[in-house]
Order: C-alpha cells, then sequence, then structure tokens
C-alpha cells in the first residue's frame, strides 16, 4: 500500500500542474525565460550546453548564478522584447511563440538514502530519510517558488576539515529536534521591463564558472536575500544584500547568534561573445559593535559605489573582499575559466616575498568541456589555492561565512585542491539515460591548534597568528584527503528532478601522525536541488 501510494504521488507531480491555455509540461519547461536554471552540479552537466554555447539571441552570463537568460529576441514585426523561454529550434526559425499567460504546480521533494559506512572500527548503517514539496507559480513577468524538505539522517559528519560541526548537517542549518533538519528555499522573481530583474527570498547564489566558488558559492546554509540583476547588451550587473548570522559564541544555542550583514556586487561583460570578464565586490559588517548598534548601513545600499571607500569614510574595520572571474570559450565546448579573490594585501610586502600574514588571496584555475564522444562525455579539470587568514577578520562576526561555513570553499582557507569530474551518458533519448560520474578531489590544508590560528578556520579571530611573517599555505597541522566520488544516476520524473542513484564514496585523509580510510555504499532517491559538499 505504501509503495502503491508513493508511485501514485510521484506520478501526479509529474502531470500537477496547470496553465491557461493548457499546455503540456513539455511545452512549458521551454516557455519560461524567469525561472531560475538549477545550482545542483550535475544538473549544470545535464544541461552543460547552456554553460559553453552562445546565441546571437540570448545572453548567457555563466558565471552568475542561478542563471537567468536574458533574451534580446523579438516577436517577427513588433519590437516587443520576449520574457519567455523559445526553444533553439524556434529561435533558429525566428517563428513566434505564444507561452501560456500562467502556470502553477505542485510536486513532492525526496532525499531517501540507505547504505553502509565502512571503516577501520568496522561497518555501521547509514540512512537519510526525507519527503517535502514544492510549489512554483509562472508568468509572463513573475516567478514564485517555495520549497520545503524535512529530512532526518544519520550520515558521518566531515570533522576534520574546517570547523566541527556542532550536530549541523553540511550545508544546512542545526537540527529542529534531534537528528531532523530542514532545507528550504522561497523565492520571488519579478522582472518589470527588459533591463531590471528583482529577486528576493531565501536561498544560496553562486558566483564562477568553476566546481567550487572563491567568491559566493553554495556551500552555507541558505540565507535572506534580496538581488538586482540590470542587464543591458552585453553586461549584466547584480547587486546583492544579504542576513548571515554567526553562531561562533555556542553554536548549539540559537539565542547566542548574532546578526551580520553582507553586500555585494559584479558586473559581468561578455566583451565578445566567447569572453566574459567579471568584476566581484563584497563587504561583511555586524549588526551590533561594541559601540552601537548599526543594524542595516544605509551607505551600502547605493548600487554603483565602491565598498572600500564607503568603509574608510566611516572609519569602520568592515569585511571587504574583491575579485575578479573570466571566461574563455576557445570552441563551442571548451571553456578556460579563472578566478582571484583578494582579502587585503600591501605592495610592499609582496615585492619584499616577506610572506606577510595580510597578504590574503586565492587563486582558481579550471578547464571544462562537453564535447568529446560526440558530446557524451564531460570532463572538468580545477585546481584551487587560498593563503592562510584569507576571508578572516578581528571577530567571527565579520568573518566571510554563515552559521560556521565558508560561503566560498568548504576548507576555508590555508589550503590547495585539485579535483577532476568526468561524466558520461550515451547519445539518444536523455530522458531515459544513465549517467555515469567519477569525481575526484585531492586537497592539502593545515588546520589549526586550540590556542594558535594558522590561518585555515576563518572563524577565529587573525590575532591567534603566531607571527606577522613567513606564513605558508598548508601551516599548521598537515591534512591530506583524497576523496573519490562514483554516481551512477537514472532519471525517474526528470520533469521534477527526481533521479535514483548509487553511490560509491572513498575518503582516504592522513597527516603524520595517522591514516584514515573509509567507505560509503549508497543507496536512494533524491531529488535534483541543493548541494550538498562532503568531498573534501
Amino acid at each position: 500500500m505504501k509503495k502503491s501510494s508513493l508511485l501514485l504521488l510521484i506520478l501526479l507531480s509529474a502531470l500537477g500542474g496547470f496553465s491557461q491555455d493548457g499546455k503540456t509540461k513539455a511545452d512549458r519547461s521551454n516557455s519560461w525565460a524567469l525561472e531560475p536554471m538549477n545550482l545542483h552540479w550535475l544538473d549544470r552537466i545535464d544541461n552543460s550546453e547552456k554553460y559553453f554555447e552562445w546565441s546571437d539571441e540570448i545572453w548567457y552570463h555563466t558565471s552568475v548564478l542561478p542563471m537567468i537568460p536574458h533574451h534580446t529576441w523579438k516577436y517577427k514585426g513588433g519590437s516587443e522584447p520576449v520574457f519567455f523561454k523559445p526553444s533553439p529550434l524556434q529561435l533558429t526559425n525566428r517563428t513566434t511563440v505564444t507561452p501560456p499567460k500562467y502556470a502553477f504546480r505542485l510536486y513532492p521533494l525526496f532525499d531517501m538514502e540507505a547504505g553502509i559506512d565502512i571503516d577501520s572500527s568496522g561497518t555501521r548503517p547509514l540512512y537519510t530519510l526525507g519527503l517535502g514539496a514544492a510549489a512554483e507559480f509562472k508568468s509572463k513577468r513573475w516567478y514564485l517558488s517555495a520549497k520545503l524538505l524535512p529530512y532526518t539522517t544519520d550520515a558521518p559528519y566531515v570533522a576534520d576539515s574546517i570547523q566541527r560541526n556542532h550536530g549541523m548537517d553540511a550545508g544546512t542549518t542545526r537540527p529542529i529536534i534531534d537528528q531532523l533538519y530542514q532545507r528550504s528555499e522561497f523565492t520571488a522573481l519579478f522582472r518589470p521591463n527588459r533591463f531590471f530583474t528583482l529577486m528576493g527570498g531565501y536561498g544560496k547564489h553562486f558566483f564562477g564558472e568553476g566546481y567550487r566558488s572563491l567568491l559566493l558559492s553554495d556551500n552555507a546554509s541558505a540565507y535572506p536575500y534580496a538581488r538586482m540583476e540590470t542587464s543591458f547588451g552585453s553586461i549584466k550587473y547584480v547587486n546583492q544584500y544579504n542576513i548571515w548570522n554567526d553562531n561562533s559564541v555556542d553554536p548549539a544555542n540559537k539565542s547566542q547568534d548574532r546578526m551580520k550583514f553582507s553586500a555585494m556586487h559584479c558586473i559581468s561583460w561578455d566583451v565578445v561573445r566567447w569572453f566574459n570578464i567579471s568584476i566581484f565586490e563584497s563587504v561583511v559588517w555586524q549588526y551590533q559593535d561594541s559601540l552601537v548598534n548599526r543594524g542595516f548601513d544605509l551607505h551600502y545600499l547605493n548600487p554603483v559605489i565602491f565598498y572600500r571607500p564607503v568603509e574608510y569614510g566611516q572609519g569602520s574595520a568592515d569585511n571587504v573582499i574583491l575579485g575578479a572571474n573570466t571566461s574563455f570559450k576557445m570552441h563551442r565546448g571548451h571553456v578556460l575559466y579563472a578566478q582571484f579573490v583578494l582579502d587585503e594585501f600591501l605592495l610592499s610586502e609582496l615585492r619584499a616575498r616577506s610572506r606577510w600574514w595580510g597578504n590574503k588571496y586565492g587563486l582558481q584555475l579550471g578547464y571544462k568541456t562537453n564535447a568529446l564522444l560526440d558530446s557524451q562525455l564531460y570532463v572538468q579539470a580545477e585546481f584551487n589555492v587560498v593563503r592562510p587568514f584569507t576571508f578572516s577578520h578581528k571577530t567571527s562576526t565579520l568573518s566571510y561565512g554563515h552559521l560556521n561555513a565558508s560561503v566560498t570553499h568548504p576548507l576555508g582557507a590555508n589550503f590547495w585542491e585539485v579535483l577532476n569530474i568526468v561524466s558520461f551518458q550515451r547519445k539518444g533519448d536523455r530522458e531515459k539515460k544513465l549517467r555515469f560520474t567519477n569525481k575526484l578531489t585531492w586537497a592539502s590544508f593545515g588546520v589549526d591548534s586550540n590556542a594558535t590560528s594558522f590561518g585555515q578556520d576563518i572563524f577565529k579571530p587573525y590575532s591567534f597568528r603566531p607571527d606577522d611573517f613567513n606564513q605558508k599555505i598548508m601551516q599548521g597541522l598537515r591534512y591530506n584527503v583524497m576523496n573519490e566520488h562514483f554516481i551512477v544516476e537514472y532519471p525517474i520524473v526528470k520533469g521534477i528532478g527526481l533521479y535514483a542513484n548509487l553511490t560509491y564514496n572513498y575518503r582516504m585523509a592522513w597527516t603524520k601522525y595517522a591514516t584514515a580510510h573509509e567507505h560509503y555504499l549508497l543507496l536512494g532517491i533524491r531529488t535534483r536541488l541543493w548541494n550538498k559538499y562532503t568531498d573534501y
């Protein structure tokens, strides 16, 4: 009875939803330009053509995620811009699109896995049980979405990397009760005209072309935000304002959380269709400092200012992060990309090669392609390195993090990492094809002692450093981690992102004192919705 009810629910979800003109789900999937694309890394591989190709009709700013395409295509014989997403065939033939006026659907969310964990101490069972719901409303100028997924899990935590999780599951918040957690997201999006897209709610974002981001990633838990995207020609300008929290005082006690705010903006410019440059700036400030309750600082609300002069002008010591991102589409299906983040530096100390602690920066280099074996094979290689103390500040309320997790790379700082992704899916009807994916990460990082910060834990004040000079990457107790994931996925209901998956994960971590091996084997069904980074 339970199995039949579950199957019925899945089938109803595939059909559930309606539009005013009665279009089918398949028609609607190509009818909306306002719907943000999925952030899940496997979904980005499935839809990699949108991240690799360029079009004469659509501007894809592929380093601003979730991606919302900006269309310059117009109806035949008129100047009214199209706010819906025509198929590539329709774009090629320049035919008129007649989208529905609105659509609504309600569908279930799943996160159900079971398996085993094998390590030196023996074998133990693992499980994750989650069932939730999502609702979406779409119209010409509006997109509204709400998702809620409560779940319980007994999965292991990565406790020897950036921080102890203090009973928190990766990528989410504290348990509601015991081991019951929840993931949620709310999005309200409005496009009043062809230039502006207004967005707000509770969710996550990502800046960059890589698997990781050193500017802003979806590693931490969701947060309230307001966002405005301005698109004109080949340029997209993004303003975003976030509410984050610091729980370093007592991670188990929510009443001890301290609120902080962040503001960021990014300008993405397609110099030509195949070459993009993006400039990024962010500032973090605390809700309450030692003198006054600052609240939301209105000085940072101006969408066209540089944050650093404002910070100096107020005499404050907020945390300003600068960055740049670039991508070069060498040929359709091949992309070289790079990212640079700058927290702080002194040119004189750089020239002196003194390894001054305050020279805080990071670099990402990568290559990805979906053009091998007749577009059946996706390959990505990436290198990330971040110097000690990057993203940290004099207090944890000014660190570049949210709820005990970095909002960039999961390792925080003081590390280097190499990763490789190879994914294969037979050409043909991708609605029914298995996808085989292998992801390998290799990282080295130096962890802190209880009293001294060697620069990896971004929530420790940088005043806890051992010295001002000769600060090297991977200083402290050096950890080396190799993490291998092999994933087989089969689409159950692709329209709602529901997949059956088989995952094998091997993790080896070693220091000069000890080596640990762990094997995980998991089988389940899951909605591709949120990334959960445990690959470090």
